[in-house]
């Protein structure tokens, strides 16, 4: 159950919420004037103010009478881009059809999210009201900002481009598209819903980072790996198969060629490339939200850095449970990585030793790893010795700041110093 407090603020924030979007900025300023008035005109006997509270009450009521009359004949349909990105502007377009026998004019239009956060955020303690009410907005992930809309003539399609900034990522939730149609005075806006459900996946903001480059040490992979494309050193030989197009000449058996009057190829198992590591540490106990954002940010930019043609590039963290997703030479693309980081939870409640496990069991194919932490602890020490004793080179950026400062060689980053951080990664 809710805090007192916290239903305290919910109550106060919707009455605000609601003039907002209903009033225009001429109707806001009567409506501030009516305010004052009524403060100011309490003693009918001092002065003539209660006149001017009286006028403009009577106002509001013809405007909003007048407002409920006549019914909204436009409908749309949203034109959402697959990806958007944190803080960045994303613009969409809307597919708007007037159905009526009347021209449509003075209309705006605005986007509502649903408020369900995504996110388990805690603020760790009773927030004032100005915090609670941008964790919310944070959490709905986005503001929503009313668009004017082209005049529509009856019948008419045609097209509006409207613009959200993304504040967190995570799936944004589309519960509503809201029109608004000011009265004939220009004070007041009738809205208008249309329930448009859409979901649209935001990626964790992303830095430059230079080309990954390492030391060139080729590992040998145990069984091979599948790879749709094959680079590097063919030094098995499995069997033969049918042609495929794209095969390369050389691969040609030749005697069976001209048994069976049809190309047969040799096909080979990879045994030894380039395994570079992305690990993420999403052990949170004792680390705020901005700290884990930083880290899922730093993680993306990493993910997305250009890096050799043959090298596959494995994302390790743990989430429900242990993952392990690798990208390049045709196993997977970059864009799955930042759908994975896009939703990635931090782990409270989880022994660090799972991510130990795993790391353990992986480091023997790692030519290299870039380690993002959280902390920087003997059980973190203990990972990078571990990494090291397989011969594995690393890059490793804790996210601070810290109360103990790590060893040397090991960099501490904050969300200020990340982008400088990244820049000079290798």
């Amino acid at each position: 159950m809710r805090h007192p407090l916290l239903r305290l603020y919910a109550a106060v924030y919707r009455p605000g919420h609601f003039l907002r979007q209903h009033l225009t900025p001429l109707g806001g300023w009567l409506f501030g004037g009516w305010i004052a008035a009524g403060a100011f005109g309490v003693n009918t006997r001092v002065g003539m103010t209660y006149q001017l509270f009286v006028l403009l009450t009577v106002l509001f009521a013809i405007t909003f009478i007048i407002s409920r009359f006549g019914q909204l004949t436009v409908t749309a349909r949203r034109q959402l881009p697959r990806f958007a990105t944190v803080n960045q502007p994303l613009r969409y377009r809307l597919a708007l059809h007037n159905s009526g026998a009347r021209v449509q004019r003075d209309l705006s239009v605005f986007d509502e999210l649903r408020d369900a956060p995504l996110f388990s955020a805690t603020l760790g303690h009773l927030p004032t009201y100005r915090q609670w009410s941008r964790w919310t907005t944070w959490a709905r992930g986005t503001n929503s900002v009313a668009h004017a809309l082209p005049v529509l003539p009856p019948g008419a399609t045609t097209e509006a481009e409207l613009t959200l900034t993304p504040l967190r990522r995570g799936r944004l939730e589309f519960a509503t598209l809201s029109f608004g149609r000011p009265d004939p005075l220009g004070l007041w806006k009738r809205l208008f819903h249309q329930p448009l459900a859409d979901r649209l996946l935001v990626l964790p903001r992303r830095y430059p980072v230079p080309p990954l480059h390492f030391h060139d040490g080729r590992r040998y992979q145990r069984g091979g790996v599948n790879l749709a494309q094959s680079v590097g050193e063919e030094d098995e030989f499995v069997g033969l198969r049918e042609y495929r197009p794209g095969d390369p000449p050389r691969r040609i058996h030749w005697r069976s060629f001209a048994k069976r009057g049809e190309p047969i190829v040799k096909e080979f198992q990879d045994e030894f490339f380039v395994r570079y590591g992305l690990l993420l540490d999403s052990f949170a106990a004792g680390v705020d939200d901005a700290c884990f954002e930083t880290a899922v940010s730093a993680a993306a930019s990493i993910a997305t850095a250009e890096r050799g043609p043959e090298a596959l590039l494995d994302l390790l963290f743990v989430g429900d449970r242990a993952y392990c997703f690798t990208a390049g030479r045709g196993l997977g693309q970059t864009e799955q990585l930042l759908e994975i980081l896009a939703c990635a939870t931090p782990r409270r409640d989880q022994a660090f030793s799972q991510l130990f496990s795993m790391v353990a069991g992986h480091a023997p194919e790692l030519s290299a790893c870039v380690c993002v932490l959280l902390n920087w602890d003997e059980e973190r020490r203990q990972l990078l010795n571990l990494l090291r004793g397989q011969g594995v080179e690393i890059v490793a950026l804790v996210i601070g700041p810290l109360a103990t400062p790590p060893e040397s060689g090991i960099r501490v980053v904050t969300a200020e110093t990340l982008a400088t951080e990244l820049a000079r990664l290798t």
